[in-house]
């Protein structure tokens, strides 16, 4: 049985992405996985390239685990957006600063993973920065259900 190669065909990939705005207009969702222990997430949406970042407040649910390694099962936070008690710390908007560590929900968190759809921003024309600090944290970025599909050489530059 042979697989079938999902770069460019339901998928593209940005292995490096903590600070750098993207394009969603390509797919239906970015999945964004951080890792490291005490890893300060901000998520932000802006008009084009160069524009004003504003919170952006998107996400439903934020999946963790105790292990970047994959030696342990993921864990699920389920909130609404009218009770931000516990994950959020400024600006009241999902992943406005929640630190992996310490926040409640996220206390020995290793890796988080969170999906924020196109439907969900204000323009899927616009751009999404999401941005880790403290403790060399590590941001991917996989845009997935890719609205054409291309050969990889071929898909559209996303952080331009």
């Amino acid at each position: 049985m042979a697989g079938m190669e999902v770069l460019g065909r339901n998928a593209n990939i940005i292995p490096v992405a903590s600070g750098v705005p993207f394009k969603m207009r390509g797919a239906s969702s970015a999945m964004v996985v951080v890792t490291g222990t005490s890893a300060v997430v901000t998520l932000q949406e802006q008009p084009g390239f160069g524009g004003s970042p504003i919170a952006l407040s998107a996400i439903k649910n934020i999946y963790w685990s105790t292990s970047s390694t994959g030696t342990a099962a993921w864990q699920k936070i389920t909130y609404s957006q009218t009770n931000l008690t516990g994950i959020f710390l400024t600006n009241g908007g999902p992943l406005s600063g929640f630190t992996m560590g310490t926040t409640i929900g996220l206390t020995t968190a290793a890796m988080a993973c969170f999906h924020v759809f196109t439907t969900e921003m204000a323009d899927p024309e616009n751009y999404l920065v999401v941005t880790a600090t403290t403790g060399s944290p590590t941001v991917i970025v996989v845009l997935s259900d890719l609205i054409v599909q291309r050969a990889p050489a071929n898909l559209e530059i996303l952080s331009a």
